[in-house]
């Protein structure tokens, strides 16, 4: 045991004079993650995009006043700001890239829509924009096709309200019964598929209320494994230092067992990973207002995934012939499989057989079961067989390595 403490504060004490590649691996997690979380909760202030719509209203009707006022009500109140031009005060800020959109609207719209003639909206966006732009086109088509719906339901009334408008007449008291009538007939016919709906939807009592999980927390669990990978490979490739230095030549001829030898320097990585790892995760259950009780199961869970996956790229490390070799194996290795197991895009947001293939990597499956830790509703949601897997796959690794190390690696 003396042995295996001394040659782990043999590497820590290494390790430690060369605080910037540490740094480095807990460093390009973090600005990643922190980018994601920005774009996903937009930086945590809760800013929406904004822009201007410019109407030209050559109508000013009661339909062409409808149609302006649909984005001055809700949310798109609140992102999109109507302001009233004249056709060659609009297509002058349209030019200069200040408005959003343009919306000209003809004269004569509001007759032409109740007696069901043909019109056209004209609508200018701006191509340096892509959201609002889309945002305004979308809600004037759902709004043609609500006008559309209205015609094939209360056509007839429309028509004879644009009489009396065309006429000046005042209208009878009885037509005007007659036409409530009808709307009323009309509504109660549709009444049995829109009250209640056609469509129900049952909820179902668990015993417990799921949280909300948010896309951002999503990618913690990726973002997390990518400082493990980065941590476990590059402490690895320190294997190649010891040869270098002659360590392994020594070891090779001294009674201490290579197992030991590669238990210190796993101790070692297991308190760096530890270091890292805790960070990360802290900063993420701080930033997503997280329970705290997950914390542990999530760490301890982390770190000895992170230990496995230490002894495995050690025993990659010694089966390339050089150093740079070596470097260039690791590192066709780690990125792919950060691609596949979710450190860039979450295993939930990838489609089904992606994501299927990446479980099965061993950063994947690590990721999937920490994401089913910290969005569990109690702490130690992990299963045992997973536990236990783990703690093999870590052991399978110490046998490949100290195998490798027998093998000669540290006489080539």
């Amino acid at each position: 045991m003396s042995f295996i403490l001394s040659a782990a504060a043999k590497d820590l004490r290494r390790w430690w004079r060369d605080p910037m590649v540490l740094l480095v691996w807990l460093g390009i997690p973090l600005l990643i993650g922190g980018l994601i979380t920005s774009l996903m909760s937009g930086g945590g202030s809760g800013v929406r995009p904004t822009g201007v719509l410019l109407v030209v209203d050559q109508d000013d009707s009661l339909v062409s006043r409808a149609v302006t006022g649909m984005f001055g009500q809700g949310e798109l109140a609140e992102m999109i700001t109507l302001k009233a031009v004249s056709i060659e005060d609009g297509r002058t800020q349209m030019d200069a890239g200040d408005a959003s959109a343009l919306l000209v609207i003809p004269a004569g719209f509001g007759e032409a829509w109740l007696r069901e003639q043909p019109a056209t909206l004209t609508l200018r966006t701006n191509p340096a924009q892509k959201i609002l732009p889309q945002i305004i086109t979308e809600g004037l088509e759902l709004l043609l096709d609500a006008g559309f719906y209205a015609q094939r339901a209360f056509g007839e009334e429309i028509k004879v309200i644009a009489d009396w408008r065309e006429t000046g007449r005042e209208a009878e008291a009885g037509r005007i019964d007659a036409i409530v009538a009808a709307v009323r007939d009309r509504l109660e016919s549709v009444k049995a598929y829109l009250l209640p709906p056609a469509v129900t939807v049952e909820l179902v009592e668990t015993g417990q209320e799921a949280d909300k999980v948010s896309l951002a927390l999503l990618f913690l669990p990726g973002i997390v494994l990518m400082a493990v990978m980065f941590t476990a490979s590059g402490l690895a490739s320190d294997i190649w230092e010891e040869r270098e230095q002659g360590t392994l030549r020594r070891l090779s001829s001294s009674p201490q067992d290579i197992v030991k030898f590669l238990l210190g320097k796993t101790l070692a990585a297991t308190l760096v990973l530890f270091c890292i790892t805790g960070i990360t995760l802290v900063l993420g259950f701080a930033l997503h207002g997280m329970a705290w009780s997950r914390l542990a199961p999530a760490l301890a869970w982390t770190v000895l995934s992170g230990a496995g996956l230490f002894l495995w790229f050690a025993a990659v490390q010694m089966l390339a012939p050089t150093r740079r070799a070596a470097g260039l194996i690791s590192s066709i290795i780690v990125f792919p499989l950060l691609m596949a197991g979710g450190s860039f895009f979450p295993l939930a947001a990838l489609p089904d057989w992606i994501a299927a293939f990446g479980r099965l990597t061993p950063n994947g499956f690590v990721a999937e079961q920490l994401t089913s830790e910290i969005t569990s509703a109690a702490g130690w949601a992990i299963t045992p067989a997973s536990w236990g897997l783990i703690l093999l796959i870590g052991i399978a690794g110490l046998g490949v390595a100290a195998t490798q190390l027998s093998r000669g690696f540290a006489q080539r």
